[in-house]
């Protein structure tokens, strides 16, 4: 395992409908870097950083809230932007048409970690 791998939790504690967050540090513009972890509608782990491709804001806006109301997007609180699960490609909203920044997951003995961007 790298240095610059983080855990974020247990496979098995990670459950569909569900979001996982873990703190990364900053990038080189002193924003935070917060990962997001959840299951694709294939049931696959993925990452994403906690950044709207819109404007420079996390997701949720602090609230906790990612997924849409039936749980089949990732979706921008502060301006709508509605992303795929699969593979974080904004289908509506300002920013349509864009991804989000995926980062690299592991899986160590049933242990999820998160790589920052840097190092991913």
């Amino acid at each position: 395992m790298s240095v610059l791998e983080f855990w974020v939790c247990r496979e098995d504690e990670l459950h569909p409908g569900q979001v996982r967050t873990k703190q990364l540090g900053h990038d080189a513009k002193g924003l935070p870097i917060s990962a997001l972890l959840l299951r694709d509608e294939s049931g696959a782990v993925v990452a994403y950083r906690n950044l709207c491709r819109h404007l420079p804001v996390p997701l949720d806006g602090g609230t906790g809230d990612f997924l849409s109301e039936d749980g089949s997007h990732l979706v921008c609180g502060t301006h709508g932007a509605t992303y795929r699960l699969r593979d974080g490609h904004c289908i509506e909203g300002p920013c349509e048409g864009l991804a989000l920044e995926r980062l690299k997951v592991r899986s160590v003995d049933g242990d999820l970690y998160v790589c920052p961007p840097e190092a991913g």
